[in-house]
């Protein structure tokens, strides 16, 4: 689970817009942060583990990133170290795992750090001149380390890479599973 720093060559403004060649022709995407999709409908809940903890410096560096989030109503007074991390939703060693990492607001408040485990709310790019909705960490379900394992990476076969996470009290909480490409338990808006 060892994660470093993206490299300086592609940096984090790279890992923020997320998006692929195909999509950088496309002038519909050219304006979607990783920071404001998933492949979750809008306002539903989904689990993610955190890789990576980004410093206020990149953010400030990051102007589009650093925008989106002025825009979005966060201060810049709240924007501090961990106030935006990268977590992954597929594990493991999956050749193209960091590119659909999401990229996630952590509110300073939840505390949010490597390992952790943590419910988000899916955003969404901006639409008829509004100015989207971050994906946002509402909460930790499993710290790390703390010992308490309720979440984990299902099948339970370390050989497969597109395993996603499963945590026993979803059934009980009125979580479903989301089949097809982009498998995810996820909680629709209507009932979080």
């Amino acid at each position: 689970m060892d994660r470093r720093e993206p490299s300086n060559a592609i940096g984090l403004g790279a890992a923020v817009l997320g998006i692929s060649v195909g999509c950088i022709l496309l002038a519909s995407c050219a304006t979607t942060l990783r920071i404001q999709s998933d492949f979750l409908p809008e306002g539903s809940l989904r689990v993610a583990q955190v890789v990576y903890v980004v410093t206020r410096d990149r953010t400030l560096e990051t102007k589009v990133l650093y925008d989106a989030l002025l825009a979005s109503g966060v201060e810049d007074a709240e924007i501090k170290d961990g106030s935006v991390v990268l977590a992954r939703v597929f594990c493991c060693g999956r050749p193209n795992e960091s590119e659909v990492e999401l990229m996630l607001y952590a509110p300073p408040a939840i505390g949010a750090g490597k390992g952790d485990i943590v419910e988000v709310r899916s955003g969404r790019a901006p639409a008829k001149g509004d100015s989207g909705r971050l994906n946002t960490v509402m909460r930790i379900r499993q710290k790390n380390g703390d010992g308490a394992t309720t979440c984990n990476w299902v099948p339970p076969n370390p050989q497969l890479w597109a395993r996603v996470l499963y945590c026993d009290w979803m059934p009980g909480e009125g979580w479903i599973e989301q089949g097809g490409i982009n498998k995810a338990w996820f909680k629709p808006a209507a009932s979080s």
